[in-house]
This record gives C-alpha cells, sequence and structure tokens, in this order.
C-alpha cells in the first residue's frame, strides 16, 4: 500500500508491499530488503488503553537497529497520522498518510468554494455510477460520481451546494487522474 511520509518538512513515497516481517520496501523509488518485527508493545495507560506503536527490530542493509514508536494524537488529523520514532539515538516526528486517502482529501479541497466548481478523479479508475443528471441540486459533501479505483468504490462529493452544470462521463468509462468529472455550479 502506497505512503506519504514527511520528517523535518521532507516528504517520502513509501510503498510497503506484503505485510510480513521480510520483505522489500520501496522509499522514493528506491528498494530495500528489510526485516522488521516487534519486540514489544506499548504498556496500556491508566483506563487500560493501549496506544499505536511499541519496540521494534529492523535489519536493514545489513545493519540492526531498535526502533522505539508511538502514535501521537495531533489537534485537526483527519487523514494522516503522527507518530514519534527513536531511531540510532535520534528522535523523530513522523506524519504518515495514506495516499489514496490524500487524494481524496485533496480532489475536495482544492474545489473552489465560489462559482464553478469541478470534480476531479483524483486516481485513475473506473466510473461505476453517476447519481445526477444535469440540472440536478446537489448540497455540498453529496456523491456526484462513483469511481472504482484499486479495487475500492470511491464516493466523489461535491464540494459546494449547487447544481449539475455538466456530466462529462458515463458510467463504465474510464479516468485518468485529474480528468473532469462533473461540474457544478454556484447557487
Amino acid at each position: 500500500m502506497p505512503y506519504s511520509s514527511t520528517v523535518h518538512e521532507h516528504a517520502y513515497s513509501i510503498e510497503t508491499g506484503e505485510q510480513s516481517s521480510q520483505r522489500e520496501i520501496t522509499i522514493d523509488g528506491r528498494e530495500y530488503k528489510i526485516d522488521w518485527r516487534a519486540i514489544a508493545p506499548l504498556a496500556a495507560d491508566a483506563k487500560g488503553q493501549l496506544s499505536l506503536g511499541g519496540r521494534f527490530s529492523l535489519l536493514i542493509a545489513g545493519k540492526s537497529y531498535e526502533i522505539f514508536a508511538r502514535r501521537v494524537t495531533k489537534p485537526g488529523e483527519n487523514s494522516s497520522q503522527t507518530f514519534e520514532i527513536q531511531f540510532a539515538g535520534q528522535l523523530f516526528e513522523v506524519q504518515v498518510e495514506d495516499e489514496r486517502e490524500k487524494a481524496l482529501a485533496g480532489a475536495v479541497a482544492s474545489a473552489h468554494a465560489a462559482g464553478e466548481a469541478r470534480v476531479r478523479a483524483p486516481m485513475p479508475g473506473l466510473v461505476i455510477g453517476v447519481p445526477l443528471e444535469v440540472g440536478a441540486s446537489v448540497s455540498r459533501g453529496q456523491t456526484v460520481v462513483v469511481l472504482e479505483a484499486m479495487k475500492m468504490e470511491n464516493d466523489l462529493a461535491s464540494p459546494k451546494a449547487g447544481m449539475i452544470k455538466e456530466v462529462k462521463v458515463n458510467t463504465g468509462q474510464t479516468v485518468n487522474q485529474g480528468d473532469v468529472l462533473v461540474v457544478i455550479s454556484g447557487e
């Protein structure tokens, strides 16, 4: 599964591959063979709640490292998670986002609040549903296109209230990332 990870304001694209301890990962297009194993989970807090993280063993490029990681909840986090990582005696704060969720959030966030709004494909996919026709009223957040991508159905929502001005796709049509699917005029 692809992730975007940010460390010290530098973003890295990470493909984790299989979910086994021995695997290959890709970081910004470079492949690494790793062996990743949990040593110990985090202790429960006073309420018995467990947090994500713990102590881990990482073997990469013939070197062994012990890593401590814990999930840190930050205000305003929606599609991302923040972790504190202690690695080789240094402490890092790492923000991790699922690429699919990031693309979907970006498609909605990029739409303008006034005037026309264009709903674009956040990733390549197959249109499997167009629930509204030209002239239909639409509310902010209402599904205007259903796109199948990466074997998942994605409901693409209207970024604003208005009227469907133009539907540029049909059910069964393949689209590319960035293609305009629906145009919505303001109220």
